[in-house]
């Protein structure tokens, strides 16, 4: 819930999103005492991190944070804010993946995230953007990609069978 915290404080009530995800992935990880074997995991989570690599580019070579806050009544994000609030969700993904190898269970929150916030949610999200500006809104080409690696992530994490 930290996490969540810490959205609402650095990105403002533009990045309320995250913060449902944040908490329905933690209610999700919290029904959950045993998870997939990393090896199950780490091939899509791979993936999924790159997407969102490439997905901070879109974003950030087309505008998105200057455009997307005031959607919601709320002021551009600066460069700077932007992309360090990013870099850091990314080496908080990258770290996870270690933790996947470890076997540490909060890792398993961090891709459950990955899969519900930086996946799914925010490619419907970039759908939804893009089908209110008639057309193109920054972060939707890699928003669709980034859905269905969440979606495929999220189904690997929660219909595979944990192992012991």
């Amino acid at each position: 819930m930290v996490a969540a915290g810490l959205i609402v404080v650095t990105m403002g009530r533009a990045a309320g999103m995250l913060v449902v995800a944040v908490i329905v992935s933690y209610a999700v990880w919290l029904t959950r005492s045993r998870w997939p074997v990393a090896d199950r995991i780490l091939p899509v989570y791979a993936f999924a991190v790159l997407i969102q690599c490439a997905h901070l580019i879109e974003e950030y070579g087309n505008g998105f944070h200057r455009l997307f806050p005031p959607v919601l009544g709320a002021e551009p994000w600066s460069d700077r804010r932007f992309l360090i609030f990013n870099l850091i969700w990314l080496a908080v993904f990258v770290s996870a993946a270690v933790g996947l190898l470890l076997g540490n269970r909060v890792a398993y929150l961090v891709a459950l995230f990955l899969g519900i916030g930086g996946g799914i949610g925010n490619g419907l999200g970039h759908l939804v953007l893009s089908a209110r500006a008639r057309g193109y809104f920054p972060g939707v080409y890699t928003g669709i990609l980034a859905l269905l690696v969440g979606t495929a992530l999220t189904y690997r994490l929660l219909a595979t069978r944990p192992e012991a």
